[in-house]
């Protein structure tokens, strides 16, 4: 390029040379951008321990259960508690409702509150007592509950269930006992 040049011919050899040198500008940048100028850091990699597998939950031992459920046999009409169950047992009050529900399934005040429904089917067939005095029998506090609580069960109400029971039974004898409905059977 010469510095006598014309006006005109000097700007375009200078936007020449721009272009030029931004072209490898452009390029050399285009070439960095895909080299990672400083590499990511990483940690050493270190032999892990083995994991322990993760225990599986057993449930209670055949003698604890066997016991509980036999307690909760002779005392399901009183006013059973989770501490009255974990003592029979030998366990703290969560360890055993924790074993229990792997054991059975259900929790252990659901338990008992099955076995009351159960018995209490049993009475309505054997007896003709009021609904209110098979609750109180079976360790209901209320008729209220205890209606609410075999609705759960059975999928009907106290008196319905009896009704039906009691029609479906043939003259003179008595109705053969169904358990608790198809609602409830797990």
């Amino acid at each position: 390029m010469s510095l006598h040049a014309t006006p005109s011919t000097a700007a375009e050899a200078i936007a020449q040379s721009h272009a030029g040198l931004h072209a490898g500008l452009d390029a050399e940048v285009r070439r960095i951008g895909r080299l990672a100028p400083f590499p990511a850091r990483q940690a050493p990699v270190l032999p892990r321990p083995e994991q322990k597998p993760a225990r599986a939950s057993s449930g209670l031992v055949a003698w604890r259960l066997k016991r509980v459920l036999a307690f909760m046999e002779e005392h399901y009409w009183e006013p059973v508690t989770l501490a009255d169950m974990a003592r029979v047992a030998g366990l703290s009050r969560m360890h055993f409702a924790a074993r229990f529900r792997v054991s059975t399934g259900v929790r252990p005040h659901e338990y008992l509150l099955r076995l009351r429904v159960e018995r209490a089917q049993k009475l309505m067939l054997e007896s003709a007592e009021p609904l209110a005095q098979v609750a109180f029998s079976v360790g209901f506090q209320t008729q209220a509950h205890f209606t609410t609580v075999f609705r759960r069960f059975a999928a009907t109400t106290p008196n319905r269930w009896r009704s039906e029971q009691l029609a479906r039974a043939p003259r003179g004898g008595r109705p053969a006992p169904h358990a608790l409905g198809p609602a409830h059977q797990a």
